[in-house]
């Protein structure tokens, strides 16, 4: 009966664990829609966590990979993806001078990069976005619902996970009808 009791207990423990890093882990994204055109801004200031901070400060590279997707529900089947777009941030401090090194990809093509010394300028560019474009493969439809996904995955990790799956560092959504 005790190792049954230990396991569930484990088992709850573990779930709930899970569960916190979930929230913690939230990204709030908005969807802008122009002219037909897509675009995503979103914010995850949580995914900033003491572990990725002893990495940066390690002067290992830190590196927030953001995987956007423009979808369409669907009632019957899985959601149909329109378009992707890969976002990335990374950081290299430099031990010798102090200096932060930040640099913003959009599929592997460096958009922004930006030298600092102060770790909360690099927390707030690590972790935010604004209007990246995602270029669906087709027109979007008058009056239909479509929502944005953005999922997050930090690299390296410092902690080891049972798990045997991959998982998410962090996921946001937002909704919305285009209107024309």
């Amino acid at each position: 009966m005790t190792a049954r009791r230990s396991f569930w207990s484990a088992a709850l423990w573990m779930s709930l664990a899970a569960s916190l890093a979930a929230v913690a882990g939230d990204i709030k994204v908005t969807a802008v829609v122009k002219d037909a055109k897509v675009s995503a801004s979103f914010t995850a200031p949580a995914a900033f966590t003491d572990d990725a901070r002893a990495v940066m400060q390690s002067g290992l590279v830190l590196t927030f990979t953001f995987d956007v997707e423009l979808r369409r529900p669907s009632g019957v089947w899985f959601d149909r993806t329109l378009g992707t777009v890969v976002a990335a941030s990374s950081v290299k401090f430099d031990n010798l001078t102090g200096v932060y090194q930040v640099s913003k990809l959009q599929d592997d093509h460096v958009v922004w990069s930006e030298r600092t010394q102060d770790e909360a300028q690099v927390r707030g560019w690590m972790t935010s976005f604004e209007r990246v474009p995602i270029n669906p493969g087709e027109a979007l439809e008058p009056n239909v619902e479509y929502y944005v996904h953005v999922r997050l995955h930090a690299s390296p990790k410092r902690t080891f996970s049972l798990w045997p799956f991959g998982h998410d560092d962090g996921s946001g959504r937002a909704d919305f009808t285009f209107i024309r």
